[in-house]
């Protein structure tokens, strides 16, 4: 496993549902769940990458869509299928990588990427092979929707105090219950320089307000987007 993939795995080992659970809410995660409802219909079916304990894709399959969840934590993998099967759920929830995901090509209708997942791989040939996993998975006229954090240069302060760090000083440094949580902080033009760097070229960057908060949003299409752009960017 990758360093990044280390950091990630001990900190969600340590945290938990209860300590992800208290940094988000009901309505935040219902609004996300409506907003996905309005891009995504019910016949298709879609893969959540670093699903986590479970909050979107238990939601939306009680809505009766077709997922599968993928998470590189046994811990939150677990306590999403306890918390499936206790609602009468069967949701096939995998231990996994991103980066080598273990589904065929054009498995997928619709990939979702979301809370930060791809952010927390901190190494640029990491998110190359997390996209190009992404796109593999994706059947033809496909879409994958990644969600990340909004970039903000880095200021002195943060930089001598190693808050932001690495290659650019990209990488955010948090620290949450005395555990790193890294981030590598995106730009539209660094994300559309990974895109364009393996191949993808059906892509558009968006900001907006997701769940009450202001977010990049990256969509991948399969192919080249319809006239009339993101379903998200409105």
């Amino acid at each position: 496993m990758t360093g990044s993939g280390n950091l990630s795995r001990n900190f969600y080992k340590h945290i938990k549902r209860r300590g992800l659970e208290a940094r988000t809410s009901l309505e935040w995660d219902r609004s996300i769940v409506k907003m996905l409802t309005a891009i995504f219909s019910p016949d298709v079916q879609i893969l959540d990458v670093g699903c986590g304990y479970g909050r979107i894709a238990i939601p939306l399959a009680e809505l009766g869509y077709q997922i599968k969840g993928l998470d590189l934590s046994p811990q939150l993998i677990a306590e999403a299928q306890e918390e499936a099967t206790k609602r009468g759920l069967d949701i096939e929830f995998s231990v996994g990588s991103m980066t080598e995901m273990p589904y065929s090509d054009a498995s997928f209708d619709a990939a979702l990427c979301l809370w930060s997942a791809f952010n927390e791989l901190l190494d640029v040939s990491e998110q190359a092979k997390a996209l190009q996993e992404m796109y593999r998975i994706l059947r033809p006229s496909g879409r994958a929707v990644i969600e990340g954090s909004i970039f903000e240069e880095a200021t002195e302060e943060e930089v001598r105090t190693g808050l932001r760090r690495g290659p650019g000083n990209r990488i955010s440094w948090d620290v949450i219950e005395g555990l790193p949580n890294p981030h590598y902080r995106h730009d539209p033009k660094s994300l559309a320089d990974l895109c364009l760097g393996v191949g993808i070229t059906g892509y558009e960057i968006v900001e907006r307000h997701w769940a009450g908060r202001p977010r990049q949003v990256l969509v991948i299409t399969k192919q080249q987007p319809a006239v009339g752009g993101s379903p998200l960017a409105n």
